[in-house]
């Protein structure tokens, strides 16, 4: 099957797309046009940067390398999950969830990659990259879900909270509805996802494997070990997140410390 490739030009026309829903959002003047412009542009630019790249990285093909890049990527995904998690960057998160996330990272990476796939070359740059920034990617959008909702929702029970570690509760005892929540409300939108797949929508992985050429059933078997790898690199993040913060985000009175907290 020919591989159809898109020139330059070809792909600047497709921006004009976009006039659509600007005019859209000029209408009636939600004020996100600003927005739009810098998030294509990041979009553009971003995406230029680690296509180019990437044809470095998949021809030097070096664990070491690929893993330090991973290493980026996880420090970026930290920062991003706090700040929109809508709480502070202190010490006290920044550490915690990025061990988290890396940790939770390499389980899958080392078990989908080493174990199911059985790879010819440690830490394969061609499949590393693009399996880990999917999971990572997820794992990004559950953490902000999960932290924000674990954090906030003591914040808003706090009475309820307390009236826990008055009844003689522990800590782990007093936070564990909370904690429940916040997994349930993480997991829901890739549980959902799974329902869905193949009926409801085609998966960008998926679809790009076909559209380069490959069998739609070996697309199909590569989605479903995607998703097995999204959904438990997605628990396991947040899971640890929340568990390894919790460790230096409440004082020696078990009360949490609301300084974490934008608002």
């Amino acid at each position: 099957m020919e591989i159809i490739d898109l020139s330059w030009w070809q792909l600047g026309i497709g921006f004009i797309i976009l006039i659509i829903p600007a005019y859209i959002l000029w209408r009636y003047k939600t004020g996100l046009n600003k927005k739009l412009g810098i998030a294509t542009l990041r979009m553009t630019l971003q995406l230029l940067f680690v296509g180019y790249y990437l044809e470095y990285l998949f021809e030097l093909d070096n664990a070491a390398v690929n893993t330090a890049w991973i290493l980026i990527m996880v420090g970026v995904a930290d920062f991003a999950t706090i700040d929109r998690s809508e709480l502070n960057r202190k010490k006290s998160l920044i550490i915690p969830i990025f061990a988290a996330t890396f940790f939770g990272i390499i389980v899958i990476d080392l078990f989908f990659l080493e174990l199911v796939i059985q790879l010819p070359k440690f830490l394969s740059a061609q499949y590393t990259i693009p399996i880990t920034g999917m999971v990572l990617g997820n794992c990004l959008r559950s953490n902000v879900i999960g932290i924000n909702a674990f954090y906030y929702s003591l914040k808003e029970h706090r009475e309820r909270y307390r009236f826990y570690l008055a009844c003689g509760a522990t800590r782990n005892e007093a936070v564990f509805p909370f904690f429940r929540e916040a997994l349930k409300k993480s997991a829901n939108p890739t549980l959902a996802s799974m329902a869905t797949i193949g009926l409801v929508s085609l998966p960008g992985m998926m679809t790009g494997q076909i559209l380069s050429g490959s069998s739609p059933l070996i697309a199909i078997k590569y989605q479903i070990m995607i998703m097995l790898a999204i959904f438990s690199g997605t628990v396991l993040s947040v899971y640890l997140g929340i568990k390894l913060s919790n460790r230096s985000v409440f004082h020696e009175n078990d009360v949490l410390d609301e300084s974490i907290l934008k608002s």
